[in-house]
């Protein structure tokens, strides 16, 4: 299983989360979130970021396209996850450059993803929420799990340390062979945006 660390606002810490094997790390260019990397990172920090495995991935929320492939090519992002309303026109013009991660929130029944494989790469579940973004909150698996997934998706939520036999699980199940990673952030986290990085390595020596 693959690991994404999303939320990261600190080049250093970026830098020791490649190091140890992490294979995403996310950058979110969401103003309204206290992760918002822009109040701590400029694009060109981000550019001279170079890492030796780990894709960069930024996450965005109803971006103005223009202004998302624009940031894509001055901060070197190598994947797009988009968490808003983005439509299919949308997706499939932002694939055209970038891979691109669709976010679907799941509340008490399954997201409609009809269409979206064809211009999405991978999905990512997460928690439904009256906002956008992450909620630091688990979805109910269950809703998920029977599922046939039409694409390789990561699994957030308010993912934590006691989830490592959860997750297990969840591999034996149909929607399972499509899980392709995790994504955490909250739970592992000192301060917003500032992660405990003990605590991650100590998690993925768990799961990999």
């Amino acid at each position: 299983m693959k690991v994404k660390v999303c939320g990261i606002t600190n080049v250093e810490q970026a830098q020791a989360l490649d190091a140890m094997g992490v294979h995403y790390i996310g950058f979110i260019f969401y103003p309204s979130s206290k992760r918002y990397v822009l109040n701590k990172l400029s694009l060109i920090d981000l550019q001279n970021f170079k890492t030796k495995e780990a894709k960069k991935v930024g996450v965005f929320v109803n971006e103005p396209l223009d202004n998302l492939l624009n940031i894509v090519k001055e901060a070197g992002l190598d994947m797009v996850q988009l968490h808003g309303d983005e439509d299919f026109a949308y997706c499939e013009m932002v694939k055209k450059q970038v891979p691109v991660v669709k976010v679907f929130r799941v509340g008490a029944l399954v997201p409609i993803m009809d269409g979206f494989d064809q211009v999405a790469d991978y999905f990512l579940f997460d928690t439904d929420s009256a906002l956008y973004g992450g909620t630091g909150q688990h979805f109910n698996w269950e809703i998920i799990k029977n599922q046939i997934m039409a694409k390789p998706y990561f699994l957030s939520g308010g993912i934590g340390p006691n989830d490592i036999k959860g997750l297990e699980v969840m591999q034996t199940t149909k929607a399972g062979k499509q899980l392709w990673a995790v994504d955490l952030n909250s739970q592992f986290e000192t301060s917003p945006g500032i992660k405990d990085l003990e605590k991650i390595k100590t998690f993925i020596h768990a799961i990999i």
